[in-house]
């Protein structure tokens, strides 16, 4: 019998990315290189979480080397890990959001919820394991790349234009 998830910390992903204080504009913008990812999740060394960076946060910054931390939020992309799962998958509908962090009761860090592309529910650790191991092919991830839609865009106005590429 299936175990029924009935909340944020039930349902996320135990070990996303995480990026230092230090983490700049670039190197979000390279970690966004990957169309999968949503948010870039920034971190204190104590493991609080100090902001979410999504890509429209940085899609006007034209320092690429400056800090990241202080263009993304935290409002409106957290959840806390007890929040009812069906509550938290009803608010990231309605702001088109699919990706939320989910925090301790201090602000610790615990996880990230994924919601599927389809919205039939949410990515799993198995599931991003196996999307890894599918993607280890350097050509797979090149086409998808230059397929993205962002890149195309404004990463190309943000990022390479202050690295002289």
């Amino acid at each position: 019998m299936e175990k029924v998830v009935r909340t944020a910390g039930e349902a996320m992903l135990t070990t996303p990315v995480r990026h230092p204080l230090s983490v700049t504009v670039r190197e979000i913008c390279d970690f966004f290189r990957d169309d999968h990812v949503h948010a870039a999740l920034i971190v204190s060394p104590a493991g609080y979480l100090k902001a979410v960076v999504e890509r429209d946060d940085i899609a006007g910054c034209q320092a690429a080397d400056v800090a990241a931390a202080p263009l993304g939020r935290l409002a409106g992309r957290t959840a806390p890990a007890g929040a009812s799962l069906a509550d938290v998958r009803q608010a990231m509908t309605a702001t088109g959001r699919r990706r939320v962090a989910v925090t301790s009761a201090d602000g610790r860090l615990l996880g990230l919820l994924c919601l599927k592309v389809s919205q039939t529910g949410f990515c799993s650790d198995q599931d991003v394991r196996a999307r890894a191991l599918g993607e280890a092919d350097p050509a797979a991830v090149g086409s998808r790349v230059i397929e993205s839609s962002f890149l195309a865009g404004s990463y190309d106005l943000v990022c390479d234009k202050t690295s002289g590429a």
